[in-house]
């Protein structure tokens, strides 16, 4: 019998929730009222019960829920026209799954009951575990719950003619009511008046009239063939990407002899890893020796990965000499400054250094000799109280590891 009742339930509590239309937002505290049936065992003198639950729920993480649930049955005896009563408190866990038309979880617990059974009054323990489901309603923040729970109940006085623990079934159908605690909004402010609000201005107090960047920087002068040379004094734009230049920014001519052509120190006779990135230090035979550069020329569009097109020129230059000196390996390690929170510059600077590694592998270089990580703002090597000093700690290092 008790079998045949849990599929009913369980089959009204899946029609339910195929119909309904919302989910109910289970994210926040709640209370609710159900009315409540009693399938009884059948040692009871009862044939059933009929009452009231009142519930309220605190959410613990995204899937878990703790919840208080008060109840009160009433239970017509089947020998005369007289009635039991029952009333408890409990508490539960809910294992919740969020699903696009409504959320159904399980549920399990204990607590007390106090039972009138024949007029005999009797305090005693029960557990229970059980199912639902929960839909939103076209309402704000009110939703319809079906619930069947398994009651074992361990009053000694439950029944007449045995002293064992009682088997009742519960069923709950109701609504409940969901907070929505929405703080007070304090729109952010912009102290120096450059058009980056406070939480995202890197560079505070810059002065009136200052041209910057997406967070609050002055604006570096636009070098845009990334040669070294900036636009303004650039007699020769438009460098090709690796070219050595002048300070006027025009490629330098081809020198006569045995010219160095990569600019490392050692001259291209001898040089048996040419094209060598600038500022990279080399052995006696122009190859990498290991070594920690901070590259702070390669930059991301801000407050993202995604790599500048000067960054991806000079990338473009490591690449090819990476390409050529198949013994070294890489370890690219992003940071940043202290401005932000520190989860955010942790996170960001992991993700530009599989930025710059990802992009390394795209144009030639074999992914198992690259790794990256991020250090976040945890290692500086200026103090952040300048921005001089907080330019420093934003960069991009490559560890130069040889096998």
């Amino acid at each position: 019998m008790k079998k045949m009742l849990w599929a009913v339930a369980a089959a009204s509590l899946s029609a339910s929730a195929t119909a309904a239309p919302l989910t109910f937002d289970v994210s926040k505290a709640y209370v609710g009222a159900l009315g409540s049936y009693l399938l009884t065992d059948s040692a009871r003198p009862n044939d059933y019960g009929a009452g009231v639950q009142l519930l309220g729920g605190l959410p613990l993480s995204e899937h878990l829920n703790l919840e208080a649930n008060a109840f009160a049955h009433y239970l017509p005896r089947k020998s005369d026209s007289k009635a039991d009563l029952s009333h408890g408190l409990g508490f539960d866990l809910l294992l919740i799954q969020h699903a696009s038309k409504a959320s159904s979880f399980i549920l399990a617990g204990g607590g007390v009951v106090r039972e009138d059974v024949g007029h005999i009054e009797n305090i005693a323990p029960f557990a229970n575990v059980g199912f639902g489901v929960m839909g939103a309603l076209p309402l704000d923040n009110l939703s319809w719950r079906a619930e069947a729970r398994g009651v074992l109940n361990f009053n000694d006085n439950a029944t007449e003619t045995s002293a064992d623990p009682v088997l009742d079934v519960r069923l709950g159908l109701g609504l409940v009511y969901g907070f929505d605690f929405k703080p007070e909004v304090v729109p952010p402010s912009d102290t120096d008046g450059d058009g980056v609000m406070d939480p995202t201005d890197q560079c505070p107090n810059t002065p009136p009239g200052t041209a910057v960047d997406p967070v609050g920087c002055p604006l570096a002068p636009a070098d845009t063939d990334a040669d070294g040379v900036v636009d303004t004094l650039d007699q020769c734009p438009g460098t090709p990407a690796g070219e050595k230049v002048d300070e006027r920014g025009c490629t330098l001519p081809v020198p006569v002899g045995n010219p160095d052509l990569d600019g490392d120190g050692v001259l291209n006779a001898a040089d048996q890893c040419p094209d060598t990135p600038a500022g990279f230090k080399v052995d006696g035979v122009g190859c990498m020796v290991e070594q920690t550069v901070a590259l702070q020329s390669v930059n991301f569009e801000f407050g993202s990965d995604a790599l500048t097109a000067e960054a991806k020129a000079i990338l473009d230059g490591i690449a090819k000499s990476l390409a050529a000196q198949t013994a070294v390996k890489v370890q690219v390690s992003g940071h940043t400054d202290s401005l932000g929170p520190q989860s955010y510059n942790l996170t960001l600077s992991q993700k530009r250094a599989k930025s710059v590694i990802g992009y390394l592998g795209s144009v030639g270089v074999d992914a198992a000799r690259l790794s990256a990580d991020g250090e976040g703002e945890f290692a500086p090597v200026a103090s952040n109280d300048t921005e001089e000093g907080r330019a420093k700690n934003r960069r991009v290092e490559f560890k130069i590891l040889t096998q």
